[in-house]
């Protein structure tokens, strides 16, 4: 965790105990989260008596704006919400914008056991463990979350997000990629884009990165939907075109591992029958374009700051292969 001193932090979270729960607790076993949305911390809150709370925070850097990603506190009346609509997430347990905390907002959930799917390579946990039977509980809790009625439980949360204005937003960040081609095939792909909108999209809360690395099973029950940073309200199917994305053979140079994932028109009809509405492979192929473009845009940016010493992290190149696959297989969907 860049930019965070853990000592600092123990400190500061003994303090923030002493208040929160009473004088002499014990923070300990303070630890990173795994993933990459926002800074994320592990521990547990202990006294005499035993283990008190065990609790994962969520804050941004400091010295950032606060909007978007980084303004940690909007997800708690999203979280707030869809635990109250039965979706299953963490429980919030704890938010503050007082920065005499941490010198930043915070909000902490408590901890829940489980472990997350990866499709190409799934942990010794989920031996024995179906591939179609993880992503069809996955796709049925994304169902759950598209069906909340935002406009009552959230009627003030942001405004719904235009497809035109999200395709647009990758516009200036797709010229920072790493090599010239990619823009050109980026350029390309965003023509199509905006050629092929949907005109009536179904709108709603979306997660905004479904995949099962962001969902916490317990064998192939769901036990939340994890990392909520970049939610919104807008065209709910980016959730399903993203996962299908991801696990899409032909949007990767190396496909390896994917050859264990049910037929994508299974997933669509598992998605449909359970958010009670008419959904095809047809009607998700530009979501699926789009996810491609989104994370071919995201990947030139990443790999330019890694060839450039700005962010090094060589995993990026291994995934600078597939970029021209991505772009390539977007306007293939969108053809």
């Amino acid at each position: 965790m860049a930019g965070v001193d853990q000592a600092v932090l123990q400190a500061q979270l003994e303090r923030w105990g002493d208040e929160h729960y009473h004088e002499g607790v014990t923070i300990a076993d303070l630890r990173p989260m795994p993933g990459h949305a926002g800074l994320s911390f592990g521990f547990t809150v202990s006294d005499a008596t035993g283990v008190l709370d065990r609790l994962v925070m969520r804050m941004p850097p400091k010295g950032v704006r606060r909007a978007g990603n980084t303004d940690v506190l909007r997800q708690v009346p999203l979280l707030q919400a869809l635990a109250a609509s039965g979706v299953p997430v963490a429980e919030v347990v704890w938010w503050d914008a007082d920065e005499q905390w941490f010198e930043v907002p915070y909000f902490m959930v408590r901890f829940l056991s489980g472990e997350t799917y990866a499709v190409r390579e799934p942990a010794p946990v989920f031996d024995g463990v179906g591939c179609a039977d993880v992503l069809r509980s996955a796709v049925e809790a994304l169902a759950l979350v598209h069906r909340v009625p935002y406009l009552e439980v959230l009627p003030d949360w942001e405004a719904p997000k235009q497809l035109d204005v999200e395709i647009d937003f990758w516009q200036p960040i797709l010229q920072k990629a790493a090599e010239p081609d990619w823009i050109t095939m980026g350029e390309r792909t965003r023509e199509l884009l905006l050629q092929r909108l949907p005109a009536s999209p179904d709108v709603g809360i979306f997660h905004g990165d479904f995949q099962t690395n962001n969902v916490l099973f317990d064998g192939t029950s769901v036990v939340a939907l994890l990392d909520w940073e970049i939610s919104g309200i807008g065209a709910q199917l980016l959730d399903l075109g993203w996962l299908l994305f991801m696990n899409d053979a032909a949007s990767w140079f190396d496909a390896a591992g994917l050859e264990r994932v049910p037929p994508f028109e299974d997933l669509v009809a598992w998605y449909a029958a359970a958010v009670g509405r008419s959904v095809t492979l047809d009607d998700v192929a530009f979501y699926r374009a789009l996810s491609g473009y989104r994370f071919g845009v995201i990947s030139g940016l990443n790999v330019m700051l890694h060839r450039t010493g700005k962010r090094h992290d060589p995993e990026w190149e291994r995934i600078a292969l597939s970029v021209p696959s991505m772009f390539g297989r977007a306007c293939e969907l969108l053809a």
